[in-house]
Formats: structure tokens, C-alpha cells, sequence
């Protein structure tokens, strides 16, 4: 879709102060896709292991960027919010890098569907499904 709104959403990634705190960078969102990495750091978990509650977070991120990106619409006409979230955890993570990836499903006229995965060095430690409330301006 829009170079201008794939950056906008990039941007966003990196400067929203809940996700500058979990970590996100390198992200790249476009053409119904988005894909960020976030480094192991000890802030982010519980007891050694990276907690699940920063997982989630990671593929409500990465669906709302993969959504964004496929939209002609700057985020604030747009003001995704998520309605449904189901995740998956299959491994714990204890250290090195995490990537999230994440794809457009489906969109309606106020309702939109993405799938995520979250790997750590190429083995799947989460997966999720996420639906989000669109509000057109």
C-alpha cells in the first residue's frame, strides 16, 4: 500500500514508549506483513524467562502492523483496536534474539484479521491470532 503509511507504522514501532521498553527494532512493515526483532534483555523477564505478558505483546504488535500496512489510512483515521487475542506459547525463552512476523488474514469494513509468529534463533516459541476494531474517520 502507502510508502507513507508502511513508514508511519515503523516509525510508531520504534518510538511508542511501550514498545521502545520491550525493545522493538529493525522494524519493516508493508504490503500486509510486518516483522520486527527484540533483543534478550533480563528487563523483560520473569525469573530468567521472557515473560509471557511481553510475548503477547509481540504478536498484538506485529498484527497490528501487518493490518496497518495493508490500509490507506494514516493511524490516527485508522485507530486499530484489538478486540480478540489468542495466544500460543510452545517454548520458553532464556536468551538470544526474538522475531516477530506477522500477516493480514482478512479485513471487512470495521473488523480485521492477522495471524503472528514469534521465533527464537528459528525455532517457534509463540504463535497468536488477533482481531482488531477498526474506527474510519
Amino acid at each position: 500500500m502507502s510508502e507513507k503509511v508502511d513508514q508511519e507504522m515503523e516509525d510508531y514501532f520504534e518510538t511508542m514508549p511501550f514498545l521502545e521498553l520491550i525493545g522493538i527494532e529493525e522494524a519493516i512493515v508493508e504490503n500486509g506483513t510486518a516483522e520486527f526483532r527484540v533483543p534478550y534483555d533480563e528487563s523483560i523477564t520473569n525469573h530468567t524467562v521472557v515473560h509471557g505478558g511481553v510475548m503477547a505483546t509481540l504478536v498484538d504488535a506485529a498484527v497490528a502492523g501487518a493490518i496497518h500496512s495493508d490500509a490507506e489510512a494514516t493511524l490516527e483515521e485508522m485507530e486499530p483496536l484489538t478486540i480478540d487475542m489468542d495466544v500460543n506459547y510452545h517454548a520458553p525463552v532464556t536468551d538470544g534474539e526474538l522475531v516477530a512476523r506477522a500477516n493480514l488474514i482478512q479485513r471487512g469494513g470495521t473488523i480485521a484479521v492477522g495471524e503472528a509468529e514469534v521465533f527464537n534463533d528459528d525455532d517457534l516459541v509463540v504463535s497468536g491470532k488477533a482481531t482488531y476494531f477498526q474506527k474510519w474517520e
